[in-house]
Parts: structure tokens; sequence; C-alpha cells
């Protein structure tokens, strides 16, 4: 039985060495390809390596790495945190003008797709967020409806609706009438 090959994650096109030993804090186990050669960790977070999983339906580049608690993704780049979004924008539309932040117009703080985001003022950022955090009356009826009937997960009916999962619970609760 032969050992999997798995390249380094840095970029750098050569094979990853196998861990000896399980170490869980590092995520190793024994016999098996460990994620980075020894030190090219570092290369990973220099580079700024964007990762991302395409959710089909709403079009949304998911942002895989780390997250902050607020659901924002974050990577360090040269020593720095940044957010993923505001790192994907500059990469693929340029820098953001000074004065504006950026809007997910699809109201998903994971998505780093440019085409998902539009710099604006923080006033009209602040304005759009408050219109889309409640939802019209037929929308709550609707997430109601379909909870009752179908039991999907909260997940799955936020991601179809287009809102948070607190959202959703909230309306299942009957806390949240979309009013």
């Amino acid at each position: 039985m032969g050992t999997t090959i798995k390249l380094c994650e840095c970029g750098c096109g050569n094979p990853a060495p196998i861990a000896k030993k399980t170490y869980t804090a590092r995520g190793w186990k024994k016999g098996e390809p460990l994620r980075f050669i020894q030190g090219h960790n570092g290369k990973l977070r220099k580079s700024g390596v964007i990762k991302y999983e395409i959710d089909p339906v709403t079009g949304c580049w998911n942002w895989t790495r780390s997250v902050q608690s607020n659901s924002y993704g974050h990577l360090t780049v040269n020593n720095t945190q940044i957010l993923a979004h505001r790192f994907v924008y500059e990469k693929f539309k340029g820098k953001i003008p000074d004065g504006l932040e950026l809007d997910h117009l699809c109201r998903n703080t994971k998505c780093v797709n440019p085409d998902h985001l539009e710099a604006v003022t923080h006033a009209e950022n602040c304005r759009r967020g408050k219109k889309t955090t409640v939802l019209r009356s037929t929308k709550a009826v609707r997430i109601r409806e379909i909870f009752e009937s179908e039991k999907p997960t909260i997940s799955s009916l936020a991601r179809q609706f287009g809102v948070s999962r607190q959202t959703v619970r909230s309306i299942i609760k009957g806390e949240n009438n979309g009013d």
C-alpha cells in the first residue's frame, strides 16, 4: 500500500513531507502528508493566497480560510491582517477609493466575489444594511411555511432567501414577521 503524495500548499510545487508521528494540535496524522514543507507556511502568508468555494446558486465565492467571529474572512499578507473581501477586491478591481468602504451586494460577509462588492460611503453601506435586515412579510411567511412542511436546515433556508441564519431563527420563533 503506497503513501499518498501531496504537494506543499504554499504553491512551490514540491511534495509535502510525510508526518512521522500524530500531532493532533497541528493536524498531523502519522503516515499522511503534511500541509507544508517546514517553513513554507510563511510563504503562503506573504503571498496572500485566495481560497474560496463557489456557490452555484448564488455565485458567491465563499472564503474557506480563516474567518473572524463576525463572519468576515481574513488573511495575513506580509505579516499584516487584512479582510479577505478587501484583499480580493483590490487584487481584481484596484484600490478602494479613499473615503469609501465595500458593501456586500449579496449580503454574505464570507463572499469575496469582486462582482458582489461595491465601493460606497459608510452612510450608504449602513442604509443598505438596515434595508435588508427586515424582510418583507411575504418572505417571512414563506420561510415559516417551508420550515414547517419540509423541515430544511436553518442554513439552507438562509442561503435560499439570502438572509442570515439568525434572521431565519427569529422568523421561525415568531420574533420577526418581516414588517
